[in-house]
């Protein structure tokens, strides 16, 4: 369980890289079901821009690995991560250990705590979440945005790059206008992801926010306490030499009726 803990990161983390492994895989699948040469380009965008992510994961794993680099690289399939990233459709289905990776997370760790863990690390979770649901929202709006304009007539829209463009502008709430749908089909998938965008980067500006302000309130906080706490400290000192200062008094008087006695 050591080394597994080294190799397998938090639940949040794990979850995200794995969606993304299946969404790769499944990608495969809708180059050769959707059999249109845009939806194609959309595809392999959307797949480049995964091969970057998967291999910044490599890299992570490999460098926290510590010592037990190497039994990750051969022994928990490393040099699959590695080759996986590579964006070859050969090499795609090598994604299959990422989906392996995580379900032996699930298995250690169980629904329960992976559900707390979810919950405790709610901010990061938050990120991950939205990360994840702005490359879906890119990918299946540029996808059936291709769908509902390629074609008509006046579209301005007619290749995976003018779609994948138009979502990002779109998601990012940007709204260049130099592309745009002209069918109902494509407009009303584009108030799909305007809401969506709006959503999802509301989300994210909140997170960044919390992340930048969070510490200013942390140290706000500590220089408050400090000084009730040196306040409380002396008033508390102040009571026991007042409270010496009494016996003191008390041990005197008895002194002094010993002495009238004698």
């Amino acid at each position: 369980m050591a080394t597994a803990s080294k190799e397998l990161k938090n639940t949040t983390y794990e979850a995200f890289i794995g969606v993304l492994s299946l969404l790769s895989i499944a990608n495969i699948a809708f180059i050769y079901l959707a059999r249109s040469d845009q939806v194609d380009v959309v595809v392999e965008i959307i797949t480049g821009f995964l091969s970057v992510i998967f291999l910044a994961d490599f890299a992570f794993r490999f460098v926290t690995a510590g010592e037990d680099r190497w039994r990750y690289f051969f022994r928990e399939f490393g040099w699959a991560d590695l080759v996986a990233s590579v964006p070859i459709p050969q090499f795609k289905i090598l994604r299959v250990f990422r989906l392996f990776r995580a379900y032996r997370l699930g298995k250690a760790y169980g629904v329960r705590n992976m559900m707390r863990t979810f919950w405790e690390e709610r901010a990061q979770s938050a990120l991950l979440a939205v990360l994840l649901f702005i490359i879906l929202l890119l990918e299946f709006g540029s996808m059936a945005m291709v769908w509902a304009e390629e074609g008509a007539p006046n579209a301005n829209i007619t290749t995976g790059g003018d779609a994948v463009w138009w979502a990002y502008v779109t998601i990012t709430t940007v709204g260049y206008g130099d592309q745009f749908p002209v069918t109902p089909a494509g407009r009303f998938i584009g108030v799909l992801v305007m809401t969506g965008g709006v959503a999802l980067f509301g989300v994210l500006t909140g997170f960044l926010a919390n992340t930048f302000l969070s510490p200013q309130k942390e140290m706000k906080t500590e220089a408050t306490a400090k000084p009730r706490d040196a306040k409380s400290m002396l008033a508390a000192a102040r009571r026991l030499l007042d409270e010496q200062d009494q016996a003191n008094g008390r041990l005197r008087a008895r002194l002094d009726e010993i002495e009238q006695l004698l």
